[in-house]
């Protein structure tokens, strides 16, 4: 007996001595085991952003041609200049949507046609694609932009060798191009943004930019603000006298020519235009080998009427050889674009724009 009371004696001041490392040692068991029961009782919200990186969403821009907001590799981009053609049988066109900017004017026997500009929307589709003119390819090169067409005048294939022009000319890069087959030569040539950058890359052409002579762009106005409509026809001549119909809900011109609405071929959307400038210049004709050319003053200064948010208002162009057109109210301040298409009708002066 008197033997277990000293095993009890030392195991008692055994204790007493090691009292704080005991004391530690139950609370870390304790700890513990709390930790593992809240482990298999708890309900927890799983959060994968704790352990996955958050995506980052990239910085945006505003193009320099349509107000669109664009990442930065996109802003980057060499503009296309594509000539699209308008006679009746090349109805209903593509891709003209997608452009940024959309040229029209007279070519021959009073009919009219596009240069339409693509830079912050790339367009899979468009067409039909025509023939070149010296004003048109002025207009391009004032964008420092990749020029597309099928063949062209003597005068307009001069000039884009002059100007040292990035030309894309279908009759050289016929692999990029393509005829529709339901339709008939020569309203069938189509091609796509991408084609054609992959055309330029073949002929070792630049396919960025880094100098842009852009636009000044602006919000929508409020919907309350807007107007209720406003229709308005360019009258190039009988047969092709474009009318705008002015659209509250998207703020924007629907276009269409005698009547019939104009529409995307590919998308069977109206073609639209979220400002119309209509400028005034001088047209004449030239006579090359018994045919007659139309010739356009392209630069210098002249009378403009913009068409924006419902309302006309009037003022002026300039250009200078080699930059974009740009416009100006009565008070010699630069216009602001709303943000989307825009086309720029060029016409003679004394045109009637009612």
């Amino acid at each position: 007996m008197q033997k277990f009371k000293n095993i009890l004696k030392k195991v008692w001041l055994s204790i007493k001595k090691h009292i704080w490392s005991i004391v530690l040692i139950l609370l870390a068991l304790i700890v513990g085991g709390f930790f593992v029961w809240d482990s298999y009782t708890a309900t927890i919200d799983f959060d994968p952003s704790f352990i996955m990186p958050q995506k980052k969403e990239p910085e945006l821009f505003v193009a320099p041609y349509s107000g669109r907001m664009v990442e930065k590799s996109v802003l980057e981009k060499r503009p296309i200049a594509v000539m699209i053609e308008n006679h009746p049988d090349s109805r209903p066109q593509s891709g003209l949507n997608d452009a940024d900017i959309v040229y029209e004017t007279i070519a021959e026997g009073g009919i009219t046609r596009f240069l339409a500009l693509y830079h912050s929307k790339e367009s899979e589709l468009i067409g039909p694609v025509r023939s070149a003119r010296s004003y048109f390819v002025e207009w391009a090169d004032s964008y420092d932009a990749l020029y597309a067409h099928v063949g062209g005048s003597k005068e307009a294939i001069s000039l884009i060798n002059k100007l040292s022009i990035s030309d894309l000319n279908q009759f050289y890069l016929g692999k990029y191009f393509w005829r529709d087959s339901t339709r008939w030569a020569p309203h069938n040539v189509y091609t796509t943004t991408e084609k054609l950058r992959q055309a330029a890359k073949s002929k070792r052409y630049k396919t960025e930019t880094s100098e842009i002579n852009g636009y000044l762009f602006k919000d929508d106005v409020e919907e309350s603000l807007r107007p209720g409509s406003q229709k308005f026809t360019v009258n190039f001549n009988a047969n092709f006298a474009p009318t705008y119909t002015y659209s509250i809900e998207c703020n924007c011109y629907a276009r269409s020519i005698k009547g019939v609405s104009q529409i995307d071929k590919k998308t069977k959307k109206k073609v639209i235009a979220k400002n119309v400038v209509v400028i005034f210049s001088d047209l004449g004709s030239s006579y090359l080998r018994g045919t007659a050319y139309t010739t356009i003053t392209t630069t210098g200064t002249g009378a403009a009427y913009l068409y924006q948010d419902g309302v006309k208002k009037i003022g002026t162009w300039k250009r200078v050889p080699g930059k974009p057109l740009r416009f100006y109210d009565s008070g010699g301040k630069e216009f602001e674009l709303n943000s989307g298409t825009t086309w720029i009708d060029v016409v003679a002066k004394g045109t009637i724009v009612k």
